[in-house]
């Protein structure tokens, strides 16, 4: 690219306009993209039928939902709604959004069995979705980005608010993106979360928070007031009239409006929530996070869940949610994280056909170049002899295997 990223950013921004205003003016054909449900998940703890009426009563508008794909697609599905779910447009009151941070990352999770630790690639169709965002650098990454903030603003409800979390890589790029998507006067905080946890060096100071930019839909945005500590110098009694004081292990301390700089311990190897996801968030950042900014009947929504942090925390304090994720292992852990907290049950989703959808707008021209890059994986080759004019024969570990069908 021979232009700086300055000076292409009115362009990305105007080609995710582009594509998203596509998008949305296709809602309403009838092809559009609807979401598939795959399972119905029960809590592992519902072992007398507690939910029976629940379930007997409902129908899939009502329940809590995981949704695996591109969160492009799944806002797509979300916005046109279907005769099984609503349209979801203008009905979420929070986004709280935690995408890569512009690290080149490849997304291997790390899986522990009994005495072994092994490596799950991403699917062969998200590992291309994956390389497509880290094509041409940071600028790629800001074209994935636009189209998805905008359908983020469609799905806001006139009381929602956008917190999106990001960190020194992309900063800077994402306000200006979002001021553009939202609205400069729409910015109410430029949250700091502060943490102890991470490497050091020699050559910078330790780079120990991270930016969270909160910005509101409208002026009409839900906002509870949150107290924090506030230690009296040398922690004695102030007596001062008319304010109330108290007193912990610490000394003295008053309650004032919680400040824009969060000092929250990341998880820790041996903590209780901990589920072994690589970007995995506290609880305790998005248990702030959801009670400023929603009421009790509030659906939040995450569409780069990683490992279930939002959906988690939603539960424990009765809001509703929806979370998708790209990744096939994050929305396993997800899912069984869920499950393990005795959440009330929820739709495990994808949007229609999702391999197929996506095998069609990738680089891939025909099944068999698709095939090739399967098989490569897996550490296959083309077997050679005069039977494999198509080329569509390889060998592994001896073993002649014809690729005929990908399903």
């Amino acid at each position: 690219m021979s232009n700086s990223l300055i000076e292409e950013l009115p362009k990305i921004i105007k080609r995710g306009r582009k594509e998203a205003q596509k998008i949305l003016e296709g809602i309403s054909d009838e092809k559009k993209l609807t979401l598939q449900t795959n399972e119905l998940v029960f809590p592992s703890k519902d072992e007398f039928g507690f939910f029976k009426d629940e379930i007997k009563n409902s129908n899939e508008k009502s329940f809590n939902k995981l949704i695996y794909g591109d969160n492009l697609l799944a806002m797509q599905a979300l916005i046109a709604g279907d005769e099984n779910t609503q349209s979801m447009r203008g009905k979420i009151d929070l986004i709280y959004i935690d995408p890569p941070f512009d690290s080149k990352a490849d997304y291997r999770t790390k899986i522990e069995l009994p005495d072994k630790k092994i490596e799950q690639r991403p699917a062969v169709i998200e590992q291309f979705a994956y390389k497509d965002t880290w094509k041409n650098g940071t600028a790629s990454y800001l074209e994935m980005m636009v189209p998805r903030l905008i359908l983020m603003k469609e799905l806001l409800s006139e009381n929602g608010s956008i917190y999106v979390h990001i960190d020194w890589h992309v900063g800077h790029y994402i306000k200006l993106i979002m001021d553009e998507i939202f609205g400069k006067n729409n910015l109410v905080n430029e949250i700091i979360w502060s943490y102890k946890s991470g490497g050091t060096s020699d050559k910078y100071f330790a780079r120990k928070h991270d930016t969270i930019l909160f910005y509101k839909n409208s002026s009409n945005y839900i906002f509870n007031v949150l107290k924090e500590k506030s230690y009296n110098r040398g922690f004695k009694p102030y007596n001062f009239k008319n304010v109330d004081e108290y007193q912990d292990e610490l000394g003295w301390y008053t309650l004032v409006n919680m400040k824009d700089v969060w000092s929250i311990d990341m998880v820790g190897r041996t903590s209780r929530e901990r589920v072994n996801y690589g970007t995995q968030k506290p609880e305790a950042l998005l248990k702030r996070i959801i009670e400023a900014s929603t009421n009790e009947d509030s659906i939040v929504a995450d569409f780069f869940c990683g490992s279930g942090t939002t959906g988690a925390v939603a539960e424990k304090l009765g809001r509703k949610w929806i979370m998708s994720d790209l990744g096939k292992p994050a929305c396993m852990i997800t899912r069984k994280r869920l499950v393990d907290q005795d959440s009330r049950p929820f739709l495990y989703q994808s949007i229609g056909d999702y391999q197929k959808e996506q095998y069609e707008q990738s680089e891939f021209k025909t099944i068999r170049d698709l095939s090739h890059v399967i098989m490569h994986l897996y550490g296959a080759i083309p077997f050679n002899d005069d039977g494999n004019s198509n080329n569509n024969l390889m060998q592994y570990n001896q073993i002649k295997q014809t690729i005929s069908k990908i399903q």
